[in-house]
């Protein structure tokens, strides 16, 4: 796994690229998974986790959000002193 996308490829997304949008969903499927991993406590008083798809749900809804409402392809990548100069989760 690549560690940045690709400019191109969030540009598409905003576009409405449905295979962009994949690829990035893609790219942040372990972080999203690690994020949505909730802490259950068996009737013996053993913890194990679990993904709340629910929680995962919300999440990929967000970022999608982010992506379509919030990015602005018309700014240059990689300005980090600009405060959406990238989407942080």
């Amino acid at each position: 796994m690549p560690n940045k996308i690709k400019y191109e490829t969030i540009v598409a997304c905003k576009m409405g690229d449905e295979d962009a949008l994949k690829e990035i969903l893609k790219h942040y499927e372990p972080l999203i998974t690690e994020r949505s991993k909730r802490k259950v406590t068996d009737d013996n008083g053993r913890i194990t986790y679990v993904i709340d798809e629910e929680v995962k749900a919300y999440i990929t809804s967000e970022l999608t959000m982010a992506i379509m409402m919030k990015y602005d392809p018309t700014r240059k990548p990689g300005n980090i002193n600009h405060p959406e100069s990238h989407i942080q989760m």
